[in-house]
């Protein structure tokens, strides 16, 4: 009985430590960027206080971004290119991206008018089962398909 009662401590602590370890992996940088770069397309959205953006990242290197204003529902649609790293697992957005918001999470009043010249970086990671692309203004894009 007293071995019995052992092995099953044992399995329960081996158990744990795998459990542990998978977890401390998932926090680990390297081990979030998304290496399949064909499991990146699809439609991200995000939702902040001012605005609700849809990105449609297509597998041709083309996207589509709809920027909804959420006090008056007007829409303003870009297309552009993009591009993929994945050993660093940054997106690069090429032409035409629209950065909604500045540096203090405030509605830009041009956003409207894409980027067409310069460029837009966003980091890609997987937490656990699920892809978002962040930002440094705080946007964070959650893929729902």
């Amino acid at each position: 009985m007293i071995k019995f009662i052992i092995s099953i401590i044992i399995i329960i602590c081996v158990v744990t430590c795998l459990l542990l370890f998978l977890l401390f992996l998932s926090f680990t940088p390297s081990c979030r960027i998304v290496k399949d770069q064909s499991r990146l397309s699809g439609t991200y959205v995000a939702d902040y206080e001012f605005a609700k953006e849809k990105l449609t990242i297509k597998s041709d290197g083309t996207f589509i971004q709809e920027v909804t204003l959420k006090a008056s529902s007007k829409v303003d649609i870009a297309k552009g290119t993009w591009t993929y790293k994945p050993r660093n697992g940054y997106f690069r957005f090429d032409h035409n991206f629209m950065s909604v918001l500045d540096g203090a999470q405030r509605l830009k009043p041009d956003y409207a008018q894409p980027r067409d010249s310069g460029v837009v970086l966003k980091p890609a990671e997987r937490w656990f089962f699920r892809i978002s692309l962040g930002s440094h203004e705080g946007v964070l894009y959650k893929k729902i398909d």
